[in-house]
């Protein structure tokens, strides 16, 4: 449901109830200030009359002349409320036998004495109590006992006062804060739409300069970074970079198609050329030999570029599922160095194999792919090496990873280079030409390869001083789950057609 509801409503409608939440806790909190402030002074007014009241019956001559005078009370009360006016106070002595002594002549009600207030008298404690009164308002009472040399003489003094102004002080300090809450809820939820359309403009324009760059394949253009270090400015980066990676790809992609044209191109052009050739006249039987042996070699190499594609369009889709095998590695080294034996004794290049170094003599992999993959490394560095000089090919193992080393002296590769050799058909401008074989794609299937047992390759070059290729194997390979497959339309309605319930539904 709230998905439905545009950003901006949710941020603004968010803001203000949050507002609303912190006003609610500053009103209540503000009231219940006031009203303790407002009860506070009423008990301190009433305070300061009881005892005004006690010091005057304490005064001997104040008991003999005034203290029975209902004016004087009254007169001692308004004095002590000052200014006050709109309290109406109460107040009467009562002696140990219970008789009222003396009041003022103002007196409308009863003043109780509770049992809770003649035990604290007792004790010589002040006692304050809330009564409701039958016209329905409420009244203050304070009942102050009369103490002798810290004894209690049985006398109480008890000053009383309408809380009907109090509550309405309180009562206007709620209304005050409740209109204040509302018109502050308002005044947040548009302060919040406000904010939240201002912070949104950079959304915004980033949504225009997207929408701007269409749907060509044209990515070299980038989004503005907005100058402040948040969240927006690492999202216009972060999307800055995915243009960078599709602009690319699609640079591969181009090279990809280019690459393909021309590697195959020559071989085609070299078919039809013979063909052309031996049609054109009556040749003798040799040349047609010749001419069919060009046929059949040109044929092959197209064969090999299709099927190492396809082997590296499966391997990069991890349409692949390879099974697991332990592997002697002396007879698994031994092996690579004889399916590579007449490249190198061609080249004049040497060999040299070092597993001194293995503590462990069987590893667990794909033999086939492995050896495909280090098969491919290994050529690669025998086409770049000069005569005589040697490759180095080293196997040593680590605490849970396999290392094979493979260190050429050759022309090496130059550092700007480096980010591309694992890209198809890349080759350096060295080797660019037909006649050291190759058309790049083995490196780019090795690392393919590799990648199916979770591994890696390492690449350490400079120009004119060899490279190493460093193929790093996880002792332990998981095997990724075969993703599944769709069959074709037309095999899944051969298999309907062979379920007899289908059959009996299909028209004649």
């Amino acid at each position: 449901m709230l998905s439905r509801i545009p950003i901006r409503i949710r941020l603004s409608v968010g803001h203000a109830i949050w507002m609303a939440l912190i006003f609610v806790a500053i009103g209540i909190g503000v009231s219940k200030v006031v009203e303790d402030s407002v009860m506070q002074s009423l008990d301190a007014t009433l305070l300061t009359s009881a005892k005004t009241l006690r010091d005057a019956q304490h005064s001997q001559q104040q008991r003999l002349s005034m203290i029975h005078d209902p004016l004087y009370w009254e007169s001692l009360v308004d004095e002590f409320l000052g200014g006050r006016r709109y309290v109406r106070a109460y107040a009467q002595l009562i002696d140990p036998s219970g008789k009222i002594r003396a009041r003022t002549s103002n007196i409308r009600v009863n003043l109780a004495v509770s049992t809770a207030a003649l035990e604290r008298a007792k004790m010589g404690q002040e006692t304050y109590e809330t009564y409701r009164m039958a016209s329905g308002g409420s009244l203050r009472q304070l009942t102050l006992p009369v103490m002798r040399h810290g004894q209690f003489t049985g006398d109480l003094i008890q000053v009383a006062a309408s809380m009907s102004a109090s509550l309405n002080n309180i009562s206007n300090a709620r209304m005050m804060v409740l209109i204040t809450l509302g018109l502050g809820f308002v005044v947040s939820l548009v302060f919040g739409y406000l904010l939240t359309s201002w912070s949104l403009k950079p959304v915004t324009r980033i949504t225009r300069e997207v929408a701007a760059l269409g749907f060509t394949d044209n990515f070299d253009r980038r989004l503005k970074l907005p100058s402040a270090e948040d969240e927006l400015r690492l999202l216009v980066r972060t999307f800055n970079e995915m243009l960078g990676r599709i602009e690319d790809a699609f640079g591969r992609l181009r090279r990809f198609a280019g690459d393909v044209s021309h590697e195959l191109r020559t071989p085609i052009a070299v078919l039809r050329g013979e063909a052309e050739l031996a049609l054109r006249r009556e040749r003798s039987p040799e040349d047609y030999k010749n001419s069919m042996r060009t046929i059949v070699h040109e044929a092959e190499q197209m064969s090999a570029i299709v099927e190492n594609l396809l082997l590296l369009a499966r391997a990069q889709g991890e349409a692949i599922q390879i099974s697991l095998e332990e592997v002697g590695l002396e007879r698994f080294v031994e092996e690579l160095k004889q399916s590579v034996a007449k490249n190198f004794e061609e080249k004049q290049v040497t060999l040299a194999v070092d597993t001194s170094e293995c503590q462990d003599k069987t590893a667990q992999m794909a033999s086939g792919y492995v050896t495909l993959a280090l098969k491919n490394i290994l050529l690669n560095a025998c086409k770049h090496s000069s005569p005589g000089q040697t490759v180095e090919f080293k196997v040593h193992d680590k605490v849970n990873e396999w290392h094979f080393e493979i260190r050429d002296y050759g022309e090496g590769i130059a550092k700007e280079a480096l980010p591309y050799i694992f890209d198809l058909f890349y080759r350096a401008d060295t080797a660019r030409n037909r006649s050291t074989g190759g058309v790049g794609i083995g490196l780019s299937l090795a690392k393919a390869l590799v990648s199916l047992h979770n591994g890696r390759i390492e690449v350490t070059s400079e120009a004119k001083q060899g490279a190493t290729f460093t193929v790093i194997l996880p002792r332990k390979v998981e095997t990724p789950e075969k993703k599944p497959q769709h069959r074709p339309m037309a095999q899944r309605i051969r298999s309907w057609k062979r379920c007899g319930w289908f059959r009996r539904r299909l028209p004649s």
